[in-house]
Parts: C-alpha cells; sequence; structure tokens
C-alpha cells in the first residue's frame, strides 16, 4: 500500500551536514575488497590499495595492509545465479572470478591527504588522530603516537579513547583513568569505566552494590582535575552536550531528573525518559492513566535547558526537535489506531495544526504529509502546509537523499525526479531509468543500476552523478561512502 511504502523508503533518510567548503573533504570508496578515498570532484586521489581505512583526523587515515589474505583456490560464481553454465554464451560473461578470503588483523599505518603512506604500516591495530596525537597497538598494548609517527605514550593500557581536552581515557586491569599528552596519569586508574571529556567534565563509573536493582556501578560526573562534582546520592545516567546531566536515584524508583555541572538539581526525577537536547529542548516523557481505556500510556513533552515544561506532558507521539520544528500528535477518544498530527515551534506554537494523518519532517522547508480530510492522498508539503508534490498512485514514493534533496522514485526504486534544494531542478527521467539514487553530497548524488539487461549498466555497482543527470563516476565500487572532513573537529 502507498502508505507503508513512503515510509520504508523514508526510513532509510541518513542526513549528513554539510560541512564547510574550503576543508577537504573525501569518501571511502571500496572495489572487490581493496579501499580507496575519492574526492568531491570524483577523483581517486588514495588508490585502491589498502584492506581496510579508518577515520580521518589532522589530515591523517589510518590504513591496514594483509587484514584479508587468500584463504584458498579461486571460485567461479555465476551472474545471474540462474544462469546455466551449458547456454550458448561466453563464460566470461557468465562468471567472475572469486577469491575466497579469510579475515586476519595485518598492519596499519596512516597516510595523508595526497595518498602518501607517510606513517609506516607496523601496528596491530590504531585510532584516528585527535588533538595530534592517535593511540596505536603493539604486542596487544595501547599506547600513542604523535603526527610524525614517534611514540609519545608507551604501549602498557588494555584500553584507550582519543584525546579531549589534553586528556585521554585509558584502562589497565579493569580500572579506568586518564592521562596527559606527556603520558602522566593525572586522574588515576580508580573507575570501573569512563567516558572522554567534554566541555570541562567527563562522566564515570564507581563501583557500587545496589540494594534494589542488579546494578554494580554509579555515575559520577568529574572536572578536569578528577574532582567529583555530583553529590553521591545521585547516580548519572547520560550527560548531554549542553553541560546538563539526567540522573536517577540509586534506590528509588527508576525516574530521571537534570542536574547541572554545579551538581544543582535543575529537574527533580519525575520523567520515564529524557530525550537528548535538541534546539534548546528535550523530550521528556511519563505514564498516565487514560480515564476511558484505564490503561497508561506514555505522555510526551518538552523541557528547555532550565527544567521548564515548555509543552507539558500530554502528547500522544513527539519527535525530538529539528530546525526549530517537531511533529507531534494527540490523543483522541477513537479506537482506531489512527492519530492527528500537527507541527509545533520551540514555544509550543502551532505552525500546522491537528489536519494531518501523517507528518514527517524531512527537512527546514519539507514534510511528507496524508492531509486527514483526504486520506487517500499523499503529499509533500511546506512549512506553510502548501501542497508542493502529490504523489499520483500507489507505485511512488519519496526518498531523501540528504542535505535537502529528495527522489520521487517509482515502485521500482527508479528516480522519477527530483525536489528540494529551495529550486526546481531539470531532470530527465529517460536518461536516468534504470537508476536507483541513493545520497546526496557536495552536488554529487551516489546511484545504482537497478538492472543488467543493458549490457552496459553494471548491476549494483555505485557511481555519482551531478544534478543534471551526468555521470561523473560511473557506476564501477561496491562502496561508497559520505565524503568527511579530513581535519577532524575533536
Amino acid at each position: 500500500m502507498k502508505f507503508s511504502l513512503l515510509l520504508l523508503l523514508l526510513i532509510g533518510f541518513n542526513s549528513v551536514v554539510s560541512a564547510q567548503n574550503e576543508k577537504k573533504h573525501l569518501a571511502l570508496v571500496r572495489l572487490d575488497g581493496k579501499y580507496g578515498f575519492i574526492d568531491v570532484l570524483g577523483r581517486e586521489v588514495i588508490p585502491l590499495v589498502y584492506d581496510d581505512a579508518g577515520s580521518w583526523g589532522n589530515n591523517l587515515v589510518p590504513v591496514n595492509i594483509g587484514k584479508y589474505v587468500p584463504d584458498a583456490a579461486p571460485v567461479l560464481l555465476a551472474s545471474p545465479s540462474n544462469v546455466n553454465p551449458k547456454d550458448s554464451v561466453k563464460r566470461n560473461e557468465q562468471y567472475k572470478t572469486v577469491d575466497i578470503k579469510n579475515e586476519g588483523k595485518g598492519k596499519w599505518g596512516y597516510c595523508d591527504t595526497s595518498g602518501a603512506l607517510v606513517i609506516p604500516v607496523q601496528f596491530t591495530n590504531t585510532t584516528f588522530f585527535s588533538e595530534g596525537i592517535a593511540g596505536v597497538e603493539i604486542n596487544g598494548k595501547w599506547g600513542f603516537i604523535n603526527s610524525g609517527g614517534k611514540i609519545v605514550v608507551q604501549p602498557l593500557y588494555d584500553k584507550i579513547g582519543h584525546f579531549s581536552q589534553g586528556l585521554a581515557v585509558v584502562a589497565r586491569n579493569d580500572l579506568y583513568g586518564y592521562i596527559n599528552v606527556k603520558g602522566e596519569e593525572v586522574i588515576k586508574l580508580q573507575y570501573v569505566n569512563a567516558k572522554t571529556f567534554e566541555n570541562g567534565f567527563a562522566q564515570v563509573w564507581e563501583k557500587y552494590t545496589s540494594k534494589k536493582y542488579n546494578k554494580n556501578s554509579i555515575g559520577r560526573i568529574i572536572n578536569l582535575k578528577g574532582e567529583i562534582v555530583t553529590d553521591a546520592k545521585y547516580d548519572i545516567d547520560n550527560t548531554f552536550s549542553n553541560g546538563l546531566f539526567s540522573f536517577w536515584l540509586p534506590e528509588g524508583e527508576m525516574l530521571l531528573g537534570l542536574m547541572n555541572t554545579k551538581g544543582e538539581m535543575i529537574t527533580p526525577p519525575i520523567y520515564k525518559e529524557i530525550s537528548s537536547f535538541h534546539n534548546g529542548l528535550a523530550r521528556v516523557m511519563v505514564y498516565k492513566e487514560d480515564k476511558n481505556f484505564k490503561e497508561f500510556y506514555p505522555n510526551y513533552g518538552y523541557i528547555n535547558t532550565n527544567g521548564k515544561e515548555v509543552v507539558k506532558p500530554g502528547l500522544a507521539k513527539a519527535t525530538d526537535f529539528y530546525n526549530g520544528m517537531a511533529v507531534v500528535a494527540r490523543f483522541d477518544n477513537k479506537d482506531d489506531g489512527e492519530l492527528d498530527h500537527a507541527v509545533i515551534n520551540t514555544k509550543g506554537e502551532f505552525v500546522l495544526g491537528y489536519n494531518w494523518k501523517q507528518l514527517v519532517l524531512l527537512d527546514h522547508k519539507h514534510l511528507f504529509a496524508i492531509n486527514s480530510k483526504d486520506p487517500n492522498e499523499t503529499l509533500m508539503i511546506n512549512v506553510q502546509g502548501k501542497k508542493i508534490l502529490s504523489f499520483e498512485n500507489e507505485d511512488q514514493g519519496l526518498a531523501a537523499l540528504g542535505n535537502g534533496l529528495f527522489a520521487l522514485m517509482n515502485a521500482k526504486g527508479e528516480t522519477l525526479g527530483l525536489v528540494g534544494l529551495d529550486q526546481q531542478l531539470p531532470f530527465n527521467a529517460g536518461q536516468n531509468k534504470g537508476r536507483k539514487y541513493i545520497s546526496y553530497q557536495f552536488g554529487l548524488v551516489q546511484f545504482h543500476n537497478l538492472s543488467n539487461s543493458n549490457e552496459n549498466l553494471s548491476p549494483f555497482k555505485i557511481g555519482l552523478v551531478n544534478l543534471k543527470g551526468n555521470v561523473v563516476v560511473k557506476p564501477k565500487y561496491d562502496e561508497i561512502s559520505n565524503f568527511e572532513p579530513t581535519e577532524n573537529t575533536l
């Protein structure tokens, strides 16, 4: 049915925020088990000669040689699978030789953005660079190197994290603490677990035996000096990027409250759930009894960073805020499984009223919608509720490609048109027949062909086209990742 098809297409939405153009961005590509990188022009700047690759940091990326090694004699695989070897078709058009490979560890080193192997392949494992330092594993223990490949912290630890604010989590014998860039253990290895520092604070766990629950640790917050800033009577559950923490009482009910970096309670523990903050608001949930059905149901609302309930819990559904808006649904007396949806802003005011059977925020200007007055029509609308696009039949769906671009697709997955980017986009459906568009970044759309009926098509190999439908990279890769900045911001 139309409703389920559209939602399935929307589930694949992977929104990637556009980064600044002046930074170098590269995408990991994979072909026949080998990895390399391409730039936003589609050029292979790092050749596909590696057996694995990690994440960029400080314009260096971990690369592996020897992770996959031949384990058996090559075999022939038919493509498609129903091809009869006795058919009068050239053998090399039916089959391709595939090496059976066994996964090992290999060795790791680091490449720069030009593709030069600047730190030789020599480590059994590595992490990305952060603050000019990366973790390396030597003989089963972890230490750290600088961007020149010199060991600056000897490999003494069983586990490590990355450097942040001059400190890194390290663990030995199941005890966690923190070291500085000189390798000095500035916060004693004493915790049963620990997180990376962020905004001057980190979450750690101490040993604790609960009398009421099956728990053997309790969460605390420490500052850069290693001082605990939260009271021992609180168990820190989660940390938020705005300097707030959710907590519960170790022997109390499993209800959450909010606390600040001074250890002061912002909100008492009254919520069953507190989500992360988005646009200054966090979604909260409590259970309330329905007067008609005499059952307890989740009721959602929103609180701000001061703990004030901007929207009191009473909503049947609520999404996290995105670009200043959130989709909500209200309870009704009908037992039909359907709800009325609306859109609110960060003040709790209606952007769109409860006139919609379905609403999904696609980006800051577009929504997927089904109108209550005409539930048989599925739409793309703007935030004023004006129709932008109507899906003509049940065989059409909408796929979010990221960064404000959307593809109108038929039941086969073929792209019929492009919508978004605050402009009308010329699109030649005939030219793009047999293609499925996957994701969008930097003016390029990933795609693969849907059929091998045409000998010029490469089924399921991935390529890149521009917004005019012109092929920039022919479909030849098994995988193209998102373009990522080579200079990380950690």
